[in-house]
This record gives C-alpha cells, structure tokens and sequence, in this order.
C-alpha cells in the first residue's frame, strides 16, 4: 500500500470506523448464537389473548399495558370488543338483559382468543407485626396475592394455578393514622407494579411456549386425554376490583373467611 494514503487522517479514520463495524458486527452474532434476548423482546406464543382481570381497575390496565408492551402483535380481546346481535340470543333470553349480553360476549370471547389469562383471586392484607412498649401497633406488614392461569380456547391448562406474593412493613403511628392510610395504599401500588413484571415474565417464560406448542399438535383421542378446567370469565365468577383493607381500628382481611 502506498505509504503515502495510510498517512492520511482520513484514511486511518476510515480503518478504524471499519473495523469498529466488524467488531460489532461479530459481537452480534455471538449474542444471537447464545439465544440472548432482549428484555422485553420475548412475545407470547399464540395471536391472540383475553384477560379476565376486571379492565376498569388499575392493576388490570397495567397487566394489559405490561403484555402489549412484551407481545405487541398479540391481539387482547376484551368484553367491550363483542357486539351482540339479537340474533345471538336464545328465544327464551331477554334481549334486554346485561346478564344474557355479558354472558353471550364471553361466550364468543372464548372462542375469537386462542389463550386466556384468567384471575383467579386476589386478596390485600395487612398483619400487626410489632407492638410498642404500652401495646400498641408499632408495625404492619402489607400482603398482596395475585392467583392466576394460563388455558387455551379448548380449555386446557397452559399455566396451572399460580400464587404470586408481595409483601412490605410499615412503620405505624396512631396519630397519623391518615398519612399512614396514604403511605400503605402508595406500598400496595409499589408490590402491585412488582406482580405485573412477575405475571408476564412467568406467562412469556420458554416453558409456556413448549407447553403451548404441545397441546396445539395433539390430535384426536391424545387432546381428549388432556384435562380441561371450566372457564371462570363469566361475569358473575370474576372476583371483584381490589380494595386496600383499612388499617383502624384492627387490620383486616379483603377476603375475610
């Protein structure tokens, strides 16, 4: 090479931007032969999702939000997304009735999405943990349950029933009982936020598409040999929208038995 080019700046500047390509270049291609993924990067395995957490509470927006976010080409079909015509209704049901509508839509719900993730309970609690010297509450501990599944349009079970659990302590002073109301619901929201990351890094982990892969290729006897669990997004069987139980006079459960 002519001594007289490669003393050239901009030659010299033109190598080192090449061979930063190259490295770059190569370092890619062995981040993809390790199957490293992006976070975030991962989408669900079918095209299509319903999601029976109630859609007007904050938690279901944010499950929502989470999914769109990690499978953008997932379609979520919702209740509000089903237009029921009259002649989707039985002789004997009242065309009238919001019982029969909301049952009909989530009948046809079940059949447009190829998976649900339903709710299968939820329950806030907070529990005395510590009391000062004359007996009073010194400290909460603020418990968050989130159960759930994963079926698809047959029914058939993708994720079995899942528990996932926050919890947090809290400092509590009597005397300011309405800062501590407004402390609590923040620490609710902060263990909320933290079961929506754990929800779709469990639903879009590798061993729900092998399981979804597998119950999509049964045929005939093999997927009647598959047990399959009644579905829960009826109306009358969604559990209600979440409350933040009170913390006077005595710390109670959401879902008392």
């Amino acid at each position: 090479m002519d001594k007289r080019l490669t003393d050239r700046p901009y030659f010299s500047i033109q190598l080192t931007q090449m061979w930063r390509w190259i490295i770059v270049g190569m370092a890619g291609l062995l981040v993809a032969g390790c199957g490293f993924k992006m976070q975030g990067s991962t989408p669900l395995p079918f095209d299509s999702l319903h999601i029976t957490i109630p859609q007007n509470s904050q938690f279901g927006a944010d499950v929502r939000r989470a999914i769109r976010a990690a499978s953008p080409d997932t379609r979520l079909i919702e209740l509000n997304d089903i237009k029921v015509r009259p002649r989707d209704m039985k002789e004997d049901e009242d065309v009238e009735s919001k019982a029969a509508q909301e049952n009909i839509k989530a009948s046809q719900v079940r059949k447009l999405a190829q998976a649900r993730l339903e709710q299968l309970g939820e329950e806030r609690q907070t529990r005395i943990v510590a009391l000062n010297a004359q007996g009073k509450v010194e400290e909460f501990e603020l418990t968050l349950k989130f159960t759930f599944r994963l079926v698809n349009a047959k029914d058939q079970v993708i994720l079995p029933a899942t528990t996932l659990t926050a919890a947090r302590s809290m400092p509590f002073d009597e005397r300011v009982v309405q800062a501590k109301e407004g402390e609590a619901a923040t620490l609710f929201k902060d263990m909320q936020k933290s079961l929506v990351t754990r929800i779709v890094r469990r639903i879009t982990a590798p061993d729900i598409t092998q399981r979804w892969e597998t119950l999509s290729k049964l045929k005939g006897e093999e997927a009647e040999e598959i047990e399959t669990v009644a579905p829960v997004n009826e109306p009358s069987l969604v559990p209600p929208m979440w409350q933040n139980p009170s913390l006077t006079p005595l710390p109670v459960s959401v879902n008392p038995q």
